[in-house]
């Protein structure tokens, strides 16, 4: 035989000696494996189950939980749309309490004009009432006043009807002297006719000087000596009043004499009381009447 059919056929001599433990240990495992495939089959088949019952429970819950997203996102979306209502209220409060806020400012400052104005008014009144209590202190004096003046006016109508009558009275005695003065002047015309021009003619008897304008002064002030007699009359050189003059003297209706003025000042003149007769007509005192006529 060849040698290398020898080896060949001790080769598989070995081969059958090393597969037959082989087929023994297969068969044994085969049994094992079965045992085995069976029971990963059966934990195969009850996880596939549980499986199967996992899957329709994921499937249910995920089915619940998009259902609780969907109320979520529900819920979401009215609370974003009632957050953003809230917000556009809280705007709108901002705006409003803003406004309210600048009323109240006005309103502060209305109110201070107002308080102020409050104050002046009562200040005001407080004036007014103290001018009105003034005005009627015044009121009752002017009335008071008044009844005195008209007391005292009845009393000088009383006294110028009075006066009146004296002055007709004194009017009538100047009449008669003046027709005497023209009888005096007559008889001196007729005499310059017949003698000729009297020197001084201006001149008065006692040295005086005729006036040149007609004049009714008042008695200030009457000063007496052992002497002589000084009367002040109201009347001076803005008057026309002149030294030298002559002037009537009377009291109501009565002659009391003459005065010689002596002294002249601007509102004020002095002079001699002449023809005084104290005991018959009556003597010169503050209140009687200095007459001056034109020519004496």
């Amino acid at each position: 035989m060849h040698v290398l059919t020898k080896i060949f056929i001790v080769l598989v001599a070995l081969l059958a000696v090393a597969l037959t433990p082989l087929v023994v240990v297969y068969a044994s495992n085969e049994n094992t494996f079965r045992t085995r495939w069976v029971e990963a089959q059966a934990a195969a088949t009850a996880a596939t189950s549980r499986l199967a019952a996992a899957q329709e429970s994921f499937n249910a819950t995920r089915s619940r939980l998009d259902r609780d997203r969907d109320a979520l996102e529900s819920d979401l979306a009215a609370a974003r749309r009632e957050r953003d209502e809230k917000d556009a209220s809280v705007r709108r409060l901002d705006a409003e309490l803003a406004q309210v806020r600048s009323q109240q400012t006005s309103l502060n400052a209305q109110l201070a004009t107002l308080a102020a104005a409050l104050r002046a008014d009562s200040e005001l009144k407080e004036v007014l009432v103290a001018e009105l209590r003034s005005e009627r202190d015044k009121a009752l004096a002017a009335e008071r006043r008044f009844i005195e003046i008209d007391e005292k006016l009845r009393k000088s109508e009383n006294d110028l009807l009075t006066l009146e009558a004296a002055r007709r009275d004194l009017q009538e005695q100047l009449r008669q002297v003046m027709d005497e003065k023209q009888r005096a002047l007559t008889m001196v015309n007729r005499y310059v006719a017949i003698v000729g021009a009297l020197p001084d003619t201006a001149r008065m008897p006692g040295g005086g000087v005729a006036p040149d304008r007609n004049l009714t002064a008042a008695v200030l002030n009457v000063r007496r000596s052992a002497d002589q007699v000084l009367a002040e009359i109201d009347a001076g050189s803005r008057d026309g009043v002149r030294e030298g003059w002559v002037m009537m003297l009377a009291d109501g209706g009565n002659f009391l004499g003459n005065l010689r003025i002596t002294k002249v000042d601007v509102n004020r003149s002095t002079g001699v009381v002449e023809l005084e007769d104290r005991s018959n007509r009556g003597e010169v005192r503050p209140g009687s009447r200095a007459i001056a006529r034109i020519g004496g």
